[in-house]
């Protein structure tokens, strides 16, 4: 059988891999070009101090994919009358050059697959080939678990309109594509539920266990005891930082006055980097968690926005770290039990509890890492989200 022709479609060039959406979109590439020919079209910078880093990423990335072909960012910004029917999450990302771009391309490929939410809607413009979609992150479907800026005061009700509008135009751009892949066997129920009769496929997150080898506490000799590991321009980890260091930690802090905490990952928001200082780490990126992660008593989850598997708690997991996460992020981890895998807590009391109790047990963090470590071997390595991609490449081609 011939190797499946595709097109992956993205925002922006997936490396470096500084976000769980990025190293998902990269990891998965590498394993499929084993068994696919695979092509990129993203969008990269023109001006600004960014476009040596995007244009060097596009570069790099010849090693994974057959052709990389790029569409100046500057394209987009339209204004909002331009294309009425589109929500600001779609909007934000429309460029005409690269709709011509996909129009143009699609006829030479068996699939096209557009990454995220907010590129849906270029399957209008695919022509001859088999469309895929990934859901990273099915909020837009729960009022409650959306994650806008200015959710309270005056803006409450233009948000609440924009979220009926994202809803409209989702329940539209899944009706366009051959396949919907989701994430987590609860984002796979949700979608079916709001768009009745999509063609929804279920491929899972993963870690790379060989990389993120079992590095007990025991070898790793802890000076920090909390890290949270985030890409904090996504506003559900910014959020997490905020609600642990302001809500959290100064309840742990009433026992254990020295608590420490590392906030590691990329580009800090202006609220984030202001919450360094007394005993609190604000890391900027890093070029490699595994340190940060081998620091740390305890990795924390404290994510209340959103769905999907976060992709750092199975991270954590892999490395060998006790995890205290929100029962909403522990809904998202297959297989993962509350009290065997790991602690599940909602309030700022039942948080902070929860991390008192593990700093206070040595034994315990030990068992729920050792777990924690068995879980993803057997259920999270890549290698099977990896035959599961490729084997819907070959399906549709």
């Amino acid at each position: 059988m011939s190797r499946p022709r595709v097109l992956l479609v993205t925002p922006l060039p997936p490396y470096p891999p500084d976000n769980g959406g990025m190293i998902r979109v990269l990891t998965l590439a590498r394993a499929c070009a084993r068994r696919a020919d695979l092509s990129l079209l993203t969008f990269v910078r023109d001006r600004g101090e960014r476009r040596f880093q995007q244009n060097a990423a596009a570069m790099a990335l010849g090693r994974v994919f057959r052709e990389v072909h790029a569409v100046p960012m500057e394209t987009t910004g339209l204004p909002p009358d331009a294309c009425p029917d589109l929500p600001k999450i779609a909007l934000d990302w429309y460029s005409p050059e690269m709709a011509a771009r996909v129009r143009e391309l699609s006829p030479h490929f068996d699939v096209v697959h557009i990454e995220f939410l907010q590129m849906a809607f270029y399957a209008h413009f695919v022509r001859g080939a088999r469309k895929v979609l990934t859901e990273h992150d099915l909020s837009h479907l729960s009022l409650s678990r959306s994650y806008f800026r200015e959710w309270a005061g005056p803006g409450r009700s233009s948000q609440v309109a924009e979220w009926r509008h994202v809803r409209r135009f989702h329940r539209n751009a899944c009706s366009l594509y051959d396949r919907v892949v989701t994430l987590t066997h609860g984002d796979l129920s949700l979608l079916r539920r709001a768009v009745p009769g999509v063609r929804a496929a279920l491929i899972p997150t993963g870690v790379d266990c060989a990389r993120f080898s079992f590095h007990p506490e025991s070898e790793a000799a802890p000076d920090l005891d909390f890290v949270f590991v985030g890409h904090y321009p996504h506003y559900p980890n910014e959020d997490a930082a905020l609600w642990f260091t302001r809500r959290v930690l100064p309840l742990i802090r009433r026992v254990r006055p020295k608590a420490r905490m590392a906030l590691v990952g990329s580009s800090p928001t202006g609220a984030v980097s202001a919450l360094a200082g007394n005993g609190v780490t604000v890391t900027g990126a890093v070029p490699d968690v595994r340190p940060w992660l081998d620091r740390a008593r305890i990795f924390v989850a404290p994510v209340r926005l959103g769905f999907g598997v976060k992709g750092k708690v199975l991270e954590a997991f892999a490395r060998g770290r006790a995890v205290v996460a929100t029962r909403a992020v522990a809904r998202g981890l297959a297989g993962a039990v509350p009290g065997r895998h790991l602690l599940a807590a909602d309030s700022p009391r039942e948080f902070a509890d929860a991390c008192l109790s593990l700093l206070e047990r040595p034994g315990l963090r030990t068992g729920l890492a050792a777990r924690g470590r068995a879980l993803v071997e057997r259920r999270c390595d890549w290698s099977l989200s990896c035959r599961l991609l490729s084997g819907l490449y070959e399906e549709l081609a």
